[in-house]
């Protein structure tokens, strides 16, 4: 019995009603302030599209006396004749095209094989320093692309390529006539070495949202690992890669300072890419400095800017719509199963584009055969052209005569083992290219580095002592403008995306984010010469910086947004469950959690801006001095390089060389740092 009484007394102690704990102080105006905060940030979110539409009306009315006198007729009219005060936007609008659409032609094969060699081949080791290296290329600033286009590849593509395609395939009119030093080609295939990495990037990420199960069933029937690529998930993420595609296009139309130096600048329509073009980002940079005291001059090239923020805004939006609908098709549909409208569609769509290619295609190989046999005779048929139409034609014959019979899948091992070799050179020659480019420009740029670069002002052009001094400064100064506007408006846009985003207000926002990001950076600086510095007729620091400011928002709203989303929700339900209001929650927990992958973020912003050069050309204009005044007239190091590349002294190109080499591992440094912040598992800390 002694024993039992401790037991009882628990027992009734436990049936004793227990005292509750008081309640949780809270602030009584913690409702209010977190509908207020909500509101503030939404209108920062709402910011972008401000900028857009701001952007569309700032050149709308400064281009009005060009509309005015021309009207539609400017966009039909191929002559640009700026004594007689006539403009026509044709030369301008078909180089850019044809420009682009050559990048496309060389960059989606390789893109395309670089994604399916990263995904689907290479085993994780060895696929994630390729992406790695690969997308370092999208890193790169444009002028030093232009810098290593005019020195390096139109020579070596005027002494090896050029001449070659005019031996052999001159009877086709795109290859005829005189090859010149900076045409069309090399253009085309500057512009194609800048947008494979977004090419490899998105198509890769679409690629891996197809659903594991559908390679599975397809290998499971029989089919080889190359057929199930060819037919099952390219053509489950086609929607998505034709985004990455088009987003690539959006880019390569919207290209500056690398084309405005490789392209040739001859306001002409001509058949041959071995010939000069022009483009109309190219036509704003080289005549903007004549066109400041000519009003019809100066209108007819913000009239050509919003040419270009037109077509680009359409790009990019249509881009980003198959990009995000191919990404919930994935996401809501495992049986990859559509509609029988959708797929009669598509397969309607997809036999026009292909037998047209074909088409144009087959013309022109008979075109050539039939040229080549009138100037070589018999000897004609065994030129280039024929051996591939022959090469082609052996395939064909074997893949019919092995159909069906033993042979049929040791051919079809053979060619699964040949598109493995192929994807995978792709891949490798993505990483050539940014290897031959880091060391030809550390090369060249280490030759002509010295001490007197960092702390010497420019001087004459035979005088090898001069420095970048009032360029490292001005940069430094521009960047510190820009991020002034672009980090706070960034900030709480992104927060409203990620923690009141989920509303039909964050879905079209976070879609203006990803348009105003792809808008070309020369239009921000038309832009910003239209709204900034006409007003105030004066160019300054403060107008660069404004337009680099707004540079950066969309990607600091973009990468804010993914990184808050990385912070548990755990964390928010325990400090609100606590007591704390939602503002608290957010900047005492939810920030500080995501801290370092929103300085990543930030990071990353930085490192695009510091290496833009068009908007300032517009903007900052230049200055020989050491400026720090945001009502003066500044340098930044990449309009000095583009100064110096496109002179003939030998002092100021070895400068250019050197001043590549600085920025290029200032953005290199920058860009690698975010980059593995934002992939190591501490990221959030």
């Amino acid at each position: 019995m002694d024993d039992v009484a401790p037991l009882t007394t628990a027992i009734t102690r436990q049936r004793e009603p227990v005292a509750k704990p008081p309640p949780l102080a809270t602030n009584r105006r913690g409702g209010m302030g977190d509908e207020v905060f909500r509101y503030v940030s939404m209108c920062f979110g709402l910011t972008v599209f401000f900028l857009i539409a701001w952007i569309g009306v700032g050149l709308f009315q400064q281009s009005g006396l060009t509309r005015h006198r021309f009207g539609w007729h400017m966009l039909t009219n191929s002559q640009w004749d700026v004594p007689h005060q006539v403009y026509g936007a044709l030369p301008f609008i078909y180089g850019t095209l044809v420009s682009s659409t050559l990048a496309l032609l060389i960059a989606v094969p390789l893109g395309i094989g670089a994604a399916i060699f990263l995904t689907e081949v290479a085993p994780r080791w060895l696929a994630t320093p390729i992406s790695f290296i690969i997308e370092l290329l999208a890193a790169v600033p444009s002028v030093i692309f232009g810098l290593w286009g005019f020195l390096v590849l139109c020579p070596w593509l005027q002494a090896n390529v050029n001449p070659w395609l005019a031996d052999h395939f001159g009877a086709i009119p795109i290859f005829a006539g005189p090859p010149y030093l900076t045409n069309m080609l090399a253009a085309g295939v500057i512009l194609a070495i800048m947008v494979l990495p977004f090419i490899t990037a998105v198509s890769r990420e679409v690629i891996k949202t197809v659903p594991g199960a559908q390679r599975e069933a397809s290998l499971g029937l029989g089919a080889t690992r190359w057929e199930t690529i060819r037919l099952v998930v390219l053509r489950a993420a086609r929607s998505g890669i034709i985004g990455a595609i088009i987003l690539a296009l959006g880019r390569a139309i919207g290209e500056t300072m690398a084309v405005v130096m490789v392209v040739g600048n001859t306001p002409q329509i001509k058949q041959s890419l071995l010939q000069p073009g022009y483009t109309m980002p190219a036509l704003l940079a080289n005549q903007f400095n004549e066109a400041q005291n000519d009003d019809v001059q100066r209108s007819a090239l913000l009239e050509i800017a919003l040419m270009l923020f037109v077509i680009t805004l359409v790009v990019n939006a249509i881009a980003r719509l198959l990009i995000m609908l191919t990404s919930r098709f994935s996401a809501n549909n495992t049986s990859g199963a559509d509609s029988p409208a959708k797929e009669r569609l598509r397969e309607v769509a997809g036999s026009g584009l292909r037998w047209g290619a074909v088409a144009v295609l087959v013309g022109a190989v008979l075109y050539q055969v039939v040229a080549d046999v009138r100037t070589h005779g018999l000897r004609g048929l065994f030129g280039p052209i024929e051996a591939l139409v022959l090469v082609y034609a052996l395939l064909r014959v074997v893949t019919l005569v092995t159909r069906g019979t033993p042979r049929w899948r040791v051919w079809r091992t053979i060619n699964s083992g040949a598109m493995y070799g192929v994807v995978s050179l792709c891949a490798f020659t993505a990483c050539f290219l940014l290897g031959l480019l880091l060391v030809y420009v550390s090369v060249q740029g280490a030759h002509a580095l010295n001490v007197h670069f960092f702390t010497d002002l420019p001087k004459s052009p035979d005088d090898p002592t001069g420095g970048m001094k009032n360029g490292i400064i001005g940069t430094l100064v521009l960047v510190g403008l820009a991020s002034c506007i672009g980090i706070p408006v960034g900030l709480m846009g992104g927060i409203f995306l990620a923690e009141f985003g989920k509303t039909r207000i964050g879905a079209v926002t976070r879609f203006a984010a990803d348009v105003l990001n792809g808008i070309p950076s020369v239009v921000m600086g038309m832009f910003a010469y239209a709204v900034f510095v006409l007003p105030f007729k004066k160019f300054s620091a403060a107008a660069g910086g404004a337009a680099l400011g707004i540079m950066m928002v969309p990607t600091i709203v973009r990468t804010t947004e993914e990184m808050l989303k990385l912070v548990p929700n755990a964390l928010r339900e325990a400090s609100l469950g606590l007591g704390a209001t939602k503002v608290r929650t957010i900047r005492s927990i939810v920030l500080p959690a995501a801290r370092g992958g929103v300085i990543t973020g930030i990071m990353l912003a930085i490192a695009r801006i510091a290496g833009e050069t068009a908007p300032l050309l517009f903007t900052a204009f230049g200055n020989d001095q050491v400026s720090v005044k945001p009502g003066e007239q500044i340098s930044s190091m990449t309009m000095m390089i583009y100064r110096y590349a496109t002179s003939a002294a030998t002092a100021w190109v070895d400068m250019a060389w050197a001043g590549a080499l600085v920025l290029l591992l200032i953005v290199l440094a920058i860009s690698l740092l975010a980059r593995l912040a934002t992939r190591s598992r501490y990221a959030l800390k």
